[in-house]
C-alpha cells in the first residue's frame, strides 16, 4: 500500500494505491514539493508531511481497502508491526511512512 501524491492537470492530489500490498507502506511524491504534498494529504484526509516522513491516518488507510475480513486482519497486522517498530503515534491513530521523492 502506498499513498501517491502527484499533479494531474495542475491539480495536486493524494490517493491510496496498491491496497493489496500491506508489506510496503510509503508515500510517493511525484513532481510535487513537500508543501504541496502536505496540503494534498490534509485535503484528502490522509495525513501530513513531516520532514522525510509522513504521518498517515490509519482509519483513512483502512477505508481504502476492500473491507474483507482477510484484508482487514492483514491491515491490522501491518499496524501492529508498525507499533513494534515505533512507527505509530501514542494513541495508534496515525502511522509513520517514509517518503519517496521522484
Amino acid at each position: 500500500m502506498f499513498v501517491l501524491v502527484a499533479s494531474e492537470g495542475g491539480v495536486v492530489r493524494a490517493s491510496v494505491e496498491d491496497t493489496v500490498n500491506l508489506r510496503q507502506l510509503r508515500v510517493e511524491l511525484r513532481g510535487v514539493s513537500d508543501a504541496q504534498a502536505d496540503e494534498a494529504l490534509r485535503a484528502a484526509g490522509l495525513g501530513t508531511v513531516e520532514g522525510d516522513h509522513a504521518w498517515l491516518i490509519a482509519d483513512s488507510l483502512r477505508l481504502a481497502g476492500d473491507g474483507s475480513s482477510g484484508w482487514t486482519a492483514d491491515f491490522y497486522g501491518m499496524l501492529a508491526y508498525a507499533k513494534t517498530r515505533g512507527w505509530m503515534n501514542a494513541d495508534g491513530s496515525q502511522v509513520r511512512a517514509h517518503i519517496v521523492r521522484s
